[in-house]
């Protein structure tokens, strides 16, 4: 696939690297696949097909390549910067290969004639509007292709192009629906609210002694001190053997002063100490000291590490590193088990000091428990109030029993729309234009949680527009839209589910290794 990079910007240049963004699963991965390599590095595997590092590296370097063409190299180098960069593309083509393979579980075809029909309609192929046989030939041997190679990948394409119709023909959105959600975003709506508040109730909620004991009794897990551990650890990683420096003494590699091969060297030489590194690790169970003698390695201190809470930065921001100070191994006083890191490295870690998880003491928490049955009750009288009222105005229909008889304000919203809110909580207006318009003067009337407080609300007046008066180029714009909508949430609960039902499994040692280099 080197030979797509000197392509330019040639038209035909264009498509072929838009089909390879459709066809790398038949001609860029399988490429690899079945490729003479003895023991390639693999990164993931779907259903047995595997991903070498080196189809992942290829692909990496194609798409930071067309960000650049569309958002130039500055934007593109950030971009691929990014740690879910490498993620996605991975994901990327573990997406292609499920549709290849579902592709073929369905045995979809594409006929020699259409195949023909797509060459012919390409006009780079093309002379004076005809397609020309020898200048398809010419074309295709200019950029370093046969006929036959090009022809399988868009055969490919083509191929992935009808499954992933599918979703699409699911997605149609008919004028009616395109209509409804023209009204529907031109609606204007008169909204009257009542809010009753939960500390309208606190007084009256407030818990007695006898409660509060009876709580803390009852909870004594939630008032426990989390258990917090000290930790020395050690941090191992191609940047320890650059120069050969932090390899044992028959060990060290000899680095070139070129950074590429130098770099190279050094994670080279990394590869080749892991497996020593934790028979080391492990036949010095009782302390760092060793191994970071033999590795020139900084024994460094955590600090207090709070079990279930990660730190913000360093290797202890990493869920698994804090699982790792709390393991059993390390809380019996000998060194862990060696952890690959997001980034490749090893971490390895040995106890300082344990302290354990103690209970607090019933005044500690006193207040504490207070306030959270406090609100609790508050709350259950409030929505009681609040389901009482909008009964009473229901039944009665009248906005004006929402208040009773004063006691909470009514507030009145004139010509309310999804745009111009007037203050209303965006789950109030959404409630409230989901509400059912006004019935023979009747009010709709409902009722939704706020913050801290219940929200009655009744629409009065809904004034929509007829949908005769809509423009059917508007229309017909909608129903793109909604399709394009629709469109996109099938195809990805479609790859979704192909997914869920396949065999996944990502190497993310190599991973992060591969995304690396």
């Amino acid at each position: 696939m080197d030979v797509f990079r000197n392509m330019g910007q040639s038209f035909v240049a264009k498509i072929i690297m838009a089909l390879i963004a459709l066809s790398f699963v038949l001609w860029g991965v399988s490429g690899y696949f079945m490729s003479g390599s003895s023991g390639p590095t693999v990164v993931a595997s779907v259903n047995g097909h595997k991903i070498t590092a080196a189809v992942f590296q290829k692909r990496l370097q194609e798409t930071q390549e067309r960000y650049s063409q569309v958002f130039g190299a500055a934007t593109a180098s950030k971009m691929a910067a990014h740690p879910g960069f490498s993620e996605d593309v991975l994901n990327g083509l573990i997406g292609n290969i499920l549709l290849g393979t579902e592709a073929a579980r369905l045995s979809l075809q594409v006929p020699d004639s259409a195949l023909a029909k797509k060459i012919e309609a390409i006009p780079a192929f093309q002379k004076k509007g005809e397609f020309s046989k020898a200048q398809y030939q010419a074309v295709l041997t200019s950029h370093g292709m046969t006929p036959a190679q090009f022809e399988s990948m868009l055969r490919e394409s083509l191929r992935l192009q009808q499954i992933q119709v599918i979703p699409q023909i699911v997605a149609h959105a008919s004028n009616q629906a395109a209509q409804e959600v023209w009204g529907w975003s031109q609606e204007y709506r008169d909204i009257s609210t009542v809010t009753i508040a939960d500390a309208h109730f606190a007084q009256q909620a407030k818990p007695d002694e006898a409660a509060v004991k009876a709580f803390y009794q009852q909870h004594l897990t939630e008032f426990k001190l989390p258990t917090q551990v000290e930790v020395q650890y050690i941090v191992l990683g191609p940047q320890d053997f650059v120069g050969g420096a932090a390899a044992p003494e028959s060990a060290a590699a000899t680095a070139d002063t070129a950074s590429g091969v130098h770099n190279q060297a050094a994670e080279n030489a990394f590869q080749a100490q892991v497996e020593n590194f934790k028979d080391r690790l492990f036949s010095s169970p009782d302390g760092l000291q060793s191994v970071a003698k033999a590795y020139h390695l900084q024994i460094t201190n955590s600090g207090l590490l709070t079990e279930g809470k990660v730190l913000a930065s360093g290797p202890f921001a990493d869920p698994k590193a804090l699982e790792l100070a709390f393991s059993k191994a390390v809380l019996a006083g000998k060194n862990s088990k060696v952890l690959t890191l997001k980034n490749g490295n090893l971490l390895a870690v040995h106890l300082l000091h344990y302290h354990p998880g103690t209970v607090q003491a019933l005044h500690a928490v006193e207040d504490q428990i207070i306030a959270r049955l406090t609100d609790e009750k508050a709350l259950q009288l409030a929505k009681a109030r609040a389901q009482t009222l909008l009964a009473q105005a229901q039944k009665a229909a009248k906005v004006g029993v929402l208040s009773d008889d004063g006691q909470y304000p009514l507030q009145v919203h004139l010509n309310v729309t999804r745009k111009d809110a007037q203050g209303l909580s965006p789950a109030l207006l959404n409630a409230a234009f989901l509400a059912p318009a006004p019935q023979h003067q009747v009010p709709s009337m409902g009722m939704i949680r706020g913050d801290n407080a219940y929200i009655l609300y009744a629409v009065t007046r809904v004034m929509a527009p007829a949908p005769a008066a809509i423009n059917p180029k508007v229309t017909a714009e909608i129903r793109a839209s909604l399709e394009e909508q629709r469109g996109r949430l099938l195809s990805a609960a479609y790859l979704s589910d192909l997914r869920q039902h396949a065999k996944v499994k990502i190497n993310a040692t190599q991973l992060a290794q591969a995304a690396r280099q």
